[in-house]
């Protein structure tokens, strides 16, 4: 007999063709893993937290100590004539006190302020005032990596040379230490420089942060005063010379006026007429602009001499100056990010070393083009002067024959007066370079001092808690999806028509097993109003529909493998079809017969024996399940079969088959599953419909893909599947609609056969 779902005048099976709004992300089916899977959720992120709290608990606090200061960019300063500053270098001036706060020069004048050396030669920075805090040292016993290699390694050793222990090399390392600890900032529209370090002895973190602070003040005024003392020295040079030739002209005017008896010039002075007149007052004009050139070029080649130029008003009013430079601080600090995270050798670090050499040639190139520019302006000045006086000497020749000794007389006594003009005006500026060598204000004020802080800075416990059980979430939520996207099994009957392209039937609700509760198998038989009942009415529904024009009448219940609830829907369906119509139970899995003893009937005469004997049928191989209304019939596996397939293709079981199907109205097989022999798919040709069993969240979805691929191949038209051994209540977990799998709509038929109709 021919499978009827092959038949050409049977509906066509169901194809499921997922919509396109299914096909869409469906945040609530995230919202369900995570429901899923919230037990495993929570245990990660208590475990997370704990591990937070213990190493909150375990961390050494640091301390932070904070002062603030406010810096001028106008230096205070006597003289009104120097205290000017390009509004558009305020910034650039600002970046400049940021990086010698963090200097080297200022560390280690820190380090003198505070006695550092002697005191971690006493031992007393290691012992902190707070129980909590490390020795501040501890960084200069930093593990070597190298070293340690290199002891490792079987290499031919080497004596190596002794630590230098030296108070120089100590200094340079607590200098370094320090700027490793220490944090300046400003802020992007006040004066305010903040100055912070941080250090696990809350007392010293305060001690070095004002000394930072005081030592950047100080270092401010010895700069000043350093460069007002260079310049007080060189005007007091220029004064002795000027001094000299004053002297010298006014002993020469003297002899002259003794020599020639001359004493009023007046009469001589209108002789040389206005054009005279006018070469001196040049002369005097172009002595002063000489003067003050080469006052600013002296000036200038002093520091450039020493190398500290970049204050100087001339480097700040010159943009390109400043942007090279502000190029070079910004290379610099790239070098020293790039030291900290690659070797000497490595690429970046060689090419951003290149460039900042680069950098520092084109800032020295343009600072050498300051300084001749200010070179060149005292240079034309001075030749400026000296074509005056050669013009005033041609004068003196042009009208020496006319005035005669009138005229020089005359010329004397301007001399006389133009050294001593000169000589006043160095005396005026050499004062006020004496008295800024002496003033002590200065540009830069500490608003307030570093107190000892009280609560430490970092950690922050509290927030490294909340990190801790955010972190926690995450990874419980990550290790949901993970779990559930490694997870082949199926899980809802959404899993099976997606993965199997098949409607899926129904589901089998789990039943536990208790002394209370009755066997899977008889749960239908038991109460035919239970949630179990009702969902075995659904698979029913749905299997006659699956035909509406030809309903299938011989239904066999196989599965991939063992223990897949197939026995338990087989008898479950078949006791629901007999509230339809007469039907049979028919147990043909020969291999592992089970129905007998669930159904608590004799195993034989059964299938095989009523094959042998198919002229009759025999009385005592179908039994009557239930009262004598009941129309539910069970006709067990019977006797042992040596050969079960060979049994099942005979034709002795496809007449006792044609015979049955003549008395019952339904007849539900119960097969052997089909991935452990091929008895399902001999008889898969024999029935009208097949179900296949799959046991949720257990039976892998390779295992009934392969399934269905054999029955494929045996011409076996697979009507539907059916999910059982659900478990309703973890099924709520994976939509709403499982809501009321477990519920019941009316009364229990136990409590119905309690009350009078």
């Amino acid at each position: 007999m021919k499978n009827r779902a092959n038949t050409p005048d049977s509906t066509p099976m169901l194809n499921y063709i997922p919509s396109a709004e299914e096909e869409s992300i469906d945040l609530a089916q995230y919202w369900h893993v995570i429901k899923r899977h919230k037990l495993g959720i929570i245990n990660i992120t208590v475990v997370c937290l704990i591990i937070g709290v213990l190493v909150a608990l375990s961390s050494t606090p640091i301390y932070k100590a904070e002062t603030k200061l406010v810096a001028d960019p106008m230096q205070p300063n006597l003289d009104t004539r120097d205290q000017y500053v390009n509004t558009a270098l305020v910034f650039l001036f600002y970046e400049t006190q940021y990086e010698i706060i963090r200097s080297q020069r200022i560390a280690q004048k820190a380090v003198d302020k505070l006695n550092l050396v002697e005191r971690h030669r006493a031992g007393e920075l290691g012992k902190p005032d707070s129980e909590h805090s490390l020795a501040f040292i501890q960084t200069l016993k930093e593990f070597d990596l190298a070293k340690q290699v290199k002891e490792w390694l079987p290499l031919d050793k080497q004596e190596e040379s002794a630590p230098d222990t030296s108070d120089h090399t100590l200094r340079i390392k607590l200098a370094g230490k320090i700027q490793a600890g220490l944090t300046v900032e400003g802020g992007k529209q006040s004066e305010i420089i903040n100055i912070s370090y941080e250090d696990s002895n809350p007392k010293l973190a305060a001690e070095i942060t004002n000394a930072i602070a005081e030592s950047y003040v100080e270092y401010g005024l010895e700069s000043r005063s350093s460069g007002a003392k260079e310049t007080s020295t060189w005007l007091n040079d220029q004064l002795a010379d000027l001094r000299t030739k004053l002297k010298d002209s006014e002993a020469a005017l003297q002899a002259f006026q003794k020599s020639h008896s001359m004493i009023d010039t007046t009469q001589q002075q209108q002789l040389a007429g206005t054009r005279l007149n006018t070469l001196s007052a040049e002369l005097i004009r172009a002595q002063t602009k000489r003067s003050e050139a080469e006052i600013r070029y002296n000036q200038i080649k002093i520091k450039y001499e020493n190398g500290d130029y970049t204050t100087l008003s001339p480097m700040l009013n010159k943009p390109s100056v400043q942007t090279l430079e502000q190029e070079m601080t910004k290379l610099s600090r790239s070098v020293k990010d790039l030291s900290e995270r690659y070797g000497d050798l490595h690429p970046k670090m060689i090419a951003a070393r290149a460039d900042l050499n680069q950098a520092k040639q084109n800032f020295e190139s343009e600072v050498d083009k300051v300084v001749d520019s200010i070179r060149k302006e005292y240079q034309a000045a001075l030749t400026q002067e000296n074509e005056i006086i050669a013009l005033i000497n041609k004068e003196k020749n042009d009208l020496g024959g006319i005035r005669g000794s009138g005229f020089e007389l005359a010329s004397l006594e301007r001399e006389v007066l133009n050294n001593q003009k000169s000589y006043e005006s160095f005396l005026i500026r050499y004062q006020e370079a004496n008295i800024s060598e002496k003033y002590s204000a200065s540009n830069v004020q500490i608003i307030d001092v570093a107190l000892v802080p009280t609560i430490p800075f970092k950690p922050n416990k509290p927030r490294f808690i909340v990190i801790a059980v955010v972190l926690g979430l995450f990874i419980g939520i990550l290790f949901a999806f993970l779990r559930e996207h490694l997870n082949n099994t199926f899980k809802t009957v959404e899993d099976l028509e997606d993965k199997l392209q098949l409607p899926s039937l129904g589901i089998i609700p789990l039943v536990e097993k208790n002394k209370k509760t009755v066997t899977p198998e008889l749960q239908v038989l038991s109460d035919n109003r239970s949630p179990f009942s009702e969902s075995v009415n659904n698979i029913r529904t749905g299997l006659l529909f699956s035909n509406i024009n030809n309903p299938p009448r011989t239904i066999l219940v196989t599965s991939a493998t063992a223990m897949e609830g197939k026995s338990t829907l087989a008898t479950n369906l078949a006791a629901s079809l007999s509230h339809l119509d007469r039907t049979l139970l028919l147990e043909i899995d020969l291999r592992k017969p089970s129905i007998a003893k669930y159904m608590g009937i004799a195993s034989f005469p059964g299938v095989s024996d009523q094959a042998i004997n198919n002229d009759t049928l025999l009385e005592n191989a179908v039994t009557q399940i239930g009262d004598e209304g009941s129309k539910l019939y069970v006709m067990p596996a019977g006797s042992f079969v040596h050969n079960p397939i060979e049994f099942l293709s005979s034709d002795a079981f496809k007449q006792l088959l044609e015979k049955l199907k003549t008395v019952y109205a339904y007849i539900v097989l119960d097969g052997p599953p089909v991935l452990a022999v091929s008895d399902a798919i001999v008889v898969g040709q024999l029935v009208d419909s097949v179900i296949v069993a799959v046991k949720a969240e257990s039976t892998k979805i390779q295992m009934t893909q392969e399934t269905l691929n054999r029955l494929h191949k045996g011409n076996v038209q697979v009507t539907g599947t059916v999910l059982t051994q659900v478990d309703t209540k973890r099924m709520e977990a994976y939509g709403s609609h499982y809501y009321y799998a477990n519920s019941y709509y009316g009364t229990p038929e136990s409590q119905n056969d309690n009350k009078t109709t």
